[in-house]
């Protein structure tokens, strides 16, 4: 029902309009009628409205000067005129400030059922176009998150949020809320704090969380203060980042925790609710930076990633991290190699298992050194994976050179978009954009390495649309930029 908010200095007409149809039958319902347009303003401080009807010739302040008051304040409605025959005037400046109709004195039910069609009919579009905005608004921000978007469509998005690009520099942190189900909860708590980067998908919200480590943590203890987060419903929070191209680290992390959370509530590895309740505290606490290890990993090289094994433990001895958070951390580390390997189901829940069941670093380290020997071993077609998903593979493989997307592979395979996308993730633990693209950055790896093509053509010939967006991922994913790699590795 749309809410109505009824003035007019004369009670009887008040009343009169209250009687004269049966407003649900036309998706409207009475809420209040006032006297004037001070008890009108009263009631918009507390209430929203979505339709105003009004009289014009009011004592004090009339019909058309509360309507400007009104929207001055900022309140958001659409509204109506009641005016009589000699009136116009008023109608003319009424229907210029935006009104969607007016209706004569006596007033005529007719007249009026045909004027609340035409102000239904305007809400319920602008509620499809809310709904559509926030879908598409949904999406970008998910493409974010992913490194999904190239820099003007970044540009873009923060103008549209009004997001200052500097605030990077206070520190961005994913936070994965799961399993909720009062999503409007959250949304008012992120409105509460200022935070816009957020989106969601089921029954999970994935916030970008700007501000400092003590806003971070007082805004986690308000999910759980106020119940938000309580029952089944749990939060993983990924590393602090300083620079917008490394948000998909944090996204990932966050993402990988959630399902390392999954994994041990099935296995029964909360056996009490005090370990569930220390897993989740180590959950958030700050995270130390993987993006070396990511870019070593894509690099392929081994000699890196050992030394930067060595450096984080040697880190987490040094801080006296507790077990729990190590585990966390090395879950972390493998699921950045399995990303290059694919083990399959069993493979990765043995890992999972051995991580969890380790009982010092060297136990961890030396199942990390055991992980990494196989990282140039294998190629993904020949991993446990569904008929489905080896189609979807061979597909990029065939095609990675042209302006592939998620929709184009769905219909060759005549699947649902949504579905297939879901199943590739479940498999694979990544997004389909983010396998496209790391696929893309392994081939121009290899013509960096065996031809002397430049950097443009390279950029075009693995699919990218822009040498600035292939460069701006190159670097993301391998640490180095394209000429730097080839001076490197060649």
């Amino acid at each position: 029902m749309y809410s109505v908010l009824i003035i007019d200095d004369e009670y009887m007409i008040l009343k009169g309009l209250e009687k004269i149809i049966k407003w649900s039958d036309y998706g409207f319902e009475v809420v209040k009628s006032a006297r004037n347009a001070k008890q009108a303003l009263e009631y918009l401080s507390t209430n929203e409205i979505n339709l105003i009807i009004t009289d014009v010739n009011m004592p004090k302040i009339n019909g058309l000067e509360f309507v400007k008051i009104a929207k001055e304040q900022g309140h958001q409605f659409e509204f109506m005129i009641l005016s009589g025959y000699q009136e116009f005037d008023y109608v003319r400046t009424g229907l210029k400030l935006g009104a969607v109709d007016y209706i004569l004195k006596p007033i005529d039910a007719n007249a009026l059922v045909e004027a609340l069609k035409k102000v239904k009919h305007k809400l319920d579009s602008q509620i499809v176009m809310r709904q559509d905005s926030r879908t598409s608004l949904n999406l970008q921000i998910k493409k974010l998150f992913e490194n999904d978007l190239d820099k003007n469509q970044i540009v873009a998005l923060f103008h549209q949020l009004r997001i200052n690009p500097e605030l990077i520099g206070h520190g961005l942190t994913v936070i994965a809320c799961n399993r909720v189900d009062d999503t409007e909860r959250i949304d008012h708590l992120c409105d509460e704090y200022g935070q816009v980067l957020k989106f969601s998908q089921g029954r999970v919200i994935d916030i970008g969380f700007i501000g400092g480590r003590g806003k971070l943590l007082k805004f986690v203890r308000e999910l759980e203060d106020r119940q938000i987060i309580t029952g089944e419903s749990f939060i993983t929070v990924g590393e602090t980042v300083y620079d917008w191209n490394n948000i998909s680290q944090s996204y990932e992390q966050a993402v990988r925790l959630s399902t390392i959370y999954k994994f041990y509530e099935k296995s029964n590895e909360f056996s009490s609710n005090k370990l569930r309740v220390d897993w989740l505290k180590q959950a958030t606490l700050p995270k130390i930076s993987l993006v070396k290890v990511k870019q070593a990993i894509a690099l392929d090289d081994c000699e890196e990633l050992d030394k930067e094994f060595l450096q984080i433990f040697s880190e987490l001895s040094k801080q006296g991290a507790s077990p729990s958070y190590v585990r966390q951390i090395a879950f972390l580390i493998y699921s950045e190699i399995n990303a290059k390997i694919g083990h399959n189901n069993d493979d990765y829940q043995g890992y999972v298992m051995r991580i969890n069941n380790s009982e010092n670093l060297q136990d961890i380290i030396n199942i990390l050194k055991e992980v990494l020997e196989k990282v140039s071993v294998g190629d993904p077609l020949n991993k446990d994976y569904s008929e489905n998903i080896r189609r979807v593979i061979e597909i990029i493989k065939k095609n990675y050179q042209d302006d592939l997307n998620l929709r184009y592979v769905s219909d060759c395979l005549h699947l649902n978009s949504d579905y297939l996308g879901q199943l590739f993730k479940k498999e694979l633990k990544m997004s389909f954009s983010k396998y496209l693209n790391e696929y893309r950055i392994e081939q121009a790896q290899y013509l960096l390495k065996e031809t002397k093509q430049s950097v443009s053509e390279i950029s075009s010939k693995v699919g990218y649309m822009t040498t600035a967006y292939f460069y701006r991922n190159f670097k993301i994913i391998c640490g180095i930029s394209p000429k730097e790699y080839r001076k490197k590795y060649v």
